[in-house]
């Protein structure tokens, strides 16, 4: 019997080594430190990371939008039918009766006297018993003067007010604002007040409705744009006139209609022209953003696999190169050395005399 170990009984216990000097079937663990499978992570997560950012950035713009939070106001119905009730038929006859006298106010701060006040008449359109109190109120605001006007102390008021309560407020100072959307000149009746024209806005209140207030004025500041399609914000103290009724793209409607010298206007400030909108501009800054944290993020990963100053080059960087000169045995490899150095030790075997 041999006091080595079989080399068949060494194969029936391991079933034999590998090529790589390892376990059979065991998967050698990664090391996550090292740079390279750093870089490998960081090229894998990245780009899914940055098209879920941008997929969630669509998603909110377009799902939950900022900026309209607040309620808006309730519409007012400002149709002509809505106000006055069925407009008569062909073969109907309506006739009107006696104005009914306007409130008691000083005549001073009325803009033209208090008959020719009372004469003027709600939801309908421009018309000859108009005149008087329309050029008398011209007259008044030219004698007054902007500066005057506004030191005042006009009433603050909104389009619900003016609208639902017109008698109480004809010919008094007012002050309102809101955005023009529309502006152009009209030429004026015939007239002793040397009036050939006059400006003729269409003003959207601030605060809403979506209802539109007509502003006329006699001049514009200096600067001030015009035309079909503007957005200009302004400030209008003026003397309520009446309700106007004028032709809407649907029906006949009814509108306030202030009557002021010159509209106070703040120019908006320039915002340089972009070929991007305000969602493009939006996205463009985001992938800025995105792009500087990718190189930062790849900066901080190749900086992080160099030697760092004064530290030995020879140092493992990791662990596969830690375990590089440690050389690694099977369970099979090690028990065939411990057999051989078991041979070497025992002593070589001896004859006894007379063997």
């Amino acid at each position: 019997m041999s006091d080595g170990v079989d080399q068949h009984d060494f194969g029936a216990v391991s079933g034999g080594p590998d090529s790589a000097g390892s376990l059979p079937g065991r998967r050698v663990a990664k090391n996550y430190l090292a740079p390279g499978e750093r870089r490998r992570l960081f090229l894998l997560v990245m780009p899914a990371g940055l098209v879920l950012m941008l997929a969630l950035g669509w998603v909110e713009r377009t799902w939950f939008p900022r900026g309209q939070s607040e309620p808006r106001p309730a519409q007012v119905d400002t149709r002509l039918d809505a106000v006055n009730g069925p407009r008569p038929q062909a073969d109907e006859l309506v006739i009107e009766g006696d104005p009914a006298p306007l409130d008691d106010q000083p005549a001073a701060l009325l803009s033209a006297s208090l008959e020719s006040l009372s004469h003027v008449r709600d939801a309908t359109f421009f018309r000859e018993s108009d005149n008087d109190a329309w050029l008398q109120t011209w007259n008044t605001l030219r004698e007054t003067g902007l500066a005057a006007l506004r030191r005042a102390r006009p009433h603050e008021v909104g389009f619900s007010e003016l609208f639902g309560q017109p008698r109480s407020f004809r010919g008094r100072l007012v002050r309102m604002r809101g955005t023009f959307h529309r502006l152009e000149k009209v030429g004026a009746p015939a007239n002793n007040y040397s009036i050939n024209d006059f400006w003729q806005g269409w003003m959207e209140p601030m605060g809403g409705p979506a209802s539109p207030v007509v502003v006329q004025c006699l001049r514009l500041p200096e600067g001030m744009p015009s035309g079909m399609q503007i957005d200009e914000p302004v400030e209008i103290v003026g003397y309520f006139f009446k309700n106007y009724a004028y032709n809407a793209t649907d029906t006949i409607r009814v509108a306030p209609l202030i009557m002021t010298l010159e509209p106070i206007w703040t120019p908006k400030p320039q915002a340089a022209d972009s070929p991007l909108g305000a969602s493009g501009g939006m996205t463009l800054v985001m992938l800025a953003t995105m792009a500087a944290l990718v190189a930062a993020t790849w900066l901080g990963i190749s900086r992080g696999g160099r030697p760092a100053v004064g530290r030995a080059t020879t140092d493992p960087d990791g662990l596969d190169e830690s375990l590089a000169n440690v050389k690694l045995f099977s369970i099979e490899e090690s028990l065939r050395e411990l057999a051989r150095g078991g041979d070497a030790a025992a002593p070589p075997p001896t004859r006894e005399p007379g063997s």
